[in-house]
């Protein structure tokens, strides 16, 4: 970042967010606002300010605008895919066009960088690149919460201009040292015993992605948006991040395992059929929908079946090419670190 970048970050206290401003402090110069519903002061660093904000309210974010002056937005906050429709289509649409308002009349803020996902794209089992991506459409997708990332995804992009530079940083799963789903959920498994399941034939390719890469891929976007020289070339732009090794789901979660002191060999694998699961999640949620009245929902979704049988193949040659990115230089190592956190902490 140049000397004195004021950065505002929405979800700065979550999982990426908080990657996001611990790479930002690595800049002596750079003061960091995070901006959320319910903001975690975990930092008592005079350069880090907290706000709490509702980012579909036009007033208070306006407000924040004008006190903070912001060069550069990051804005990876986004509700967790299993909420509600209304909450999702609140927050990753309205939410986003409220910041994009916000950020064109702040005549400081110049760069404006947003967290998508591969829930955002029709999924592929070939290398992709950005330019041959599909994006899901408020008529067409397959989740709500693809749709309102795909949604975002395109406001983001179609907002770049003259007055404001914009790009987009697409992420598949992210693991990580305080990550509050994903590894998670393995850890659990593992506790249970279950760890020598899988769903269908684990055949299909996903992308993963070591959550200080993730956060770095952010950063080097936003430098590049207020940079004259490197600005062009970023500018309106989306962009693949991952680890580059697409791999089976359940191939990964069994190097996890691995790195937990738990590996699992290939004859000791159990294969439940997808198309049973989808049954059975199905089931599972109408159970709790009827006995609940819709106020909880079960651990096991159709949603989360499903995905399994989407997968992701991506090129981040793009990245490497105009951001500088590269990707964790050894992902059994950043599995082996997450881990190492995730058995202490999960």
């Amino acid at each position: 970042m140049s000397q004195s970048t004021r950065v505002l970050v929405t979800g700065g206290s979550g999982f990426l967010g908080g990657h996001i401003v611990q790479h930002l402090f690595q800049d002596p110069a750079t003061t960091v606002a995070i901006v959320s519903r319910k903001p975690k002061s975990t930092s008592s660093d005079a350069r880090i300010s907290y706000h709490a904000a509702d980012i579909t309210d036009e007033t208070r974010i306006k407000a924040l605008f004008d006190e903070i002056k912001p060069h550069a937005v990051i804005h990876t906050v986004s509700p967790h895919h299993t909420d509600a429709a209304s909450a999702l289509i609140r927050t990753n649409i309205d939410g986003t066009k409220t910041l994009l308002k916000a950020a064109k009349a702040c005549h400081e803020t110049q760069a404006f960088v947003y967290t998508s996902s591969d829930s955002a794209l029709q999924p592929t089992q070939v290398p992709l690149t950005e330019d041959k991506a599909v994006l899901y459409t408020e008529t067409h997708y397959v989740r709500c919460y693809g749709m309102t990332k795909a949604v975002a995804d395109a406001l983001v992009q179609a907002a770049n201009g003259s007055e404001l530079g914009t790009a987009v940083i697409r992420l598949p799963s992210i693991y990580g040292e305080d990550d509050t789903n994903f590894l998670p959920q393995l850890v659990s498994g593992l506790r249970k015993k279950e760890h020598k399941m899988q769903v269908g034939k684990n055949k299909k390719v996903f992308e993963f992605v070591y959550v200080k890469k993730a956060a770095e891929a952010h950063i080097l976007a936003s430098r590049a948006l207020l940079d004259s020289q490197k600005a062009p070339a970023v500018a309106g732009q989306a962009f693949f991040i991952s680890d580059g090794i697409p791999q089976p789901f359940f191939d990964f979660a069994r190097k996890c395992y691995a790195a937990a002191g738990s590996p699992v060999k290939p004859e000791e694998v159990t294969s439940i059929p997808l198309g049973a699961m989808k049954v059975m999640a199905s089931l599972g949620e109408w159970i709790y929908f009827i006995f609940t009245l819709g106020a909880k929902t079960p651990t096991l979704r159709r949603d989360g079946i499903d995905h399994l049988d989407g997968g992701a193949c991506w090129s981040i040659e793009k990245a490497r090419r105009i951001l500088g990115y590269e990707p964790v230089a050894d992902q059994d190592e950043a599995i082996k670190i997450s881990m190492d956190w995730a058995m202490k902490n999960c």
